[in-house]
């Protein structure tokens, strides 16, 4: 038996009971209201008001019930597959832990975010990418993770070697979401050198003397190779039917050359005056969630607090610390901001799980996954209590 006497997912759903979650603060796409939540054979068959609390039901005792979350982009798989420079943990193995921490976090459904195309790194770190696809299908086939994953690659344009390195991975099966990435000096995420210079020596181990040859080649790929680079990577997603996000633009230039070439998703604007261009070519725009949660960028960029004022933010994401998704969108439902906590709620649910493509999950609602996280408000913290994957308890 587990906490409040549910018994364990596997045990209940051999014996096919439905699953009751009642007296909840349920958020629903549209609302807030005291109420109930019927699951059963893993959709929810029933939304209904009321704080009654019947025979067999779970008695969530007024805490929050959210949908799951839903993670566009998250670094934190490579992170636990790269524990330390230098260090290669075992992919399945970090793809497990990672997951361990994302459906704690009252993620349901994380798009792995991995990086194709690194400028001067070894082949052990290139060979990451391959590994960590395949560990990731490993574990979705094996029923190895709580949550439900799903591939995001992440295409560094000024990479030589850029198309070669993911033509073979365009067909893999979770792949639903294609980004396109320009790390460049003077533009985009590092308009300012200092800064740029600061990520390479302290993140990136690049030696302080190496730092401006680092410059003066970031430049020449720019020329040399993003332009096309980006449009090719354009078509090869769009012919298989997988979304495409503009990263980092900066300027009225980028985001039209971004509507263009057909992106759909605005990731991390850099400015305001780009995510104003996004809106208004119907671009859907993300932002990071630890962004709102510190309150301003770490690049020194348009803060999404400013976004979510402007009504210009549609789409949150963990980015790197997969706990700040759940803190990000209650902070957003605070009064200064101006959004209802279902609407702050959806941004982290039903727009994010709209935007790639995913019709059958991201809200409350009958005939949807019962992707469900009951949320207690401690001192003004969020703490998942109960997370809940296809009606089964998974945290």
């Amino acid at each position: 038996m587990l906490q409040d006497g549910l018994l364990d997912r596997q045990a209940a759903a051999e014996a096919g009971i439905p699953l009751r979650l009642a007296n909840a603060e349920v958020v629903t796409a549209q609302a807030c209201f005291r109420g109930s939540v019927t699951v059963e054979d893993g959709l929810i068959v029933a939304v209904e008001e009321g704080g009654q609390v019947a025979a067999g039901a779970l008695d969530c005792r007024g805490e929050l019930l959210l949908p799951g979350l839903v993670d566009l982009h998250t670094d934190h798989c490579e992170r636990h597959a790269v524990p330390r420079p230098g260090v290669h943990w075992d992919p399945l193995q970090a793809a497990i832990a990672h997951d361990a921490q994302v459906a704690a976090a009252g993620i349901t459904t994380v798009f792995d975010s991995l990086v194709v195309g690194l400028r001067d790194a070894d082949q052990t770190r290139r060979d990451l990418l391959s590994q960590m696809m395949a560990a990731v299908e490993k574990g979705e086939a094996l029923g190895l993770f709580r949550s439900r994953h799903l591939l995001h690659l992440r295409c560094e344009v000024t990479d030589p070697t850029l198309l070669d390195q993911i033509a073979p991975h365009m067909d893999h099966p979770l792949l639903q979401l294609v980004s396109v990435m320009e790390h460049t000096v003077g533009q985009r995420q590092f308009p300012d050198p200092e800064k740029y210079r600061e990520v390479l020596t302290k993140l990136f181990d690049v030696a302080a003397d190496q730092v401006e040859e680092r410059f003066r080649r970031d430049a020449e790929a720019s020329r040399t190779f993003a332009p096309t680079y980006r449009a090719a990577v354009c078509q090869m997603a769009q012919a298989r039917g997988i979304a495409v996000a503009a990263h980092d633009d900066e300027t009225l230039e980028h985001v039209e050359e971004a509507a263009r070439l057909g992106m759909t998703i605005s990731e991390f604007p850099t400015t305001l005056l780009a995510a104003e261009a996004a809106r208004a070519r119907g671009m859907v725009t993300v932002m990071g969630a630890p962004n709102v949660v510190k309150g301003g960028s770490q690049s020194g960029n348009v803060s999404a607090l400013e976004l979510a004022r402007a009504g210009l933010l549609d789409v949150l994401a963990s980015d790197y610390v997969p706990i700040s998704l759940l803190a990000a969108t209650l902070r957003l439902a605070e009064p200064d901001l101006g959004l209802t906590l279902p609407q702050a709620v959806k941004l982290a649910s039903l727009n994010a799980a709209k935007a790639a493509g995913l019709h059958d999950r991201g809200e409350i609602a009958p005939g949807k996954h019962a992707d469900l996280i009951r949320v207690r408000l401690v001192d003004g913290h969020p703490v998942v209590r109960t997370v809940y994957a296809a009606g089964q308890r998974v945290a």
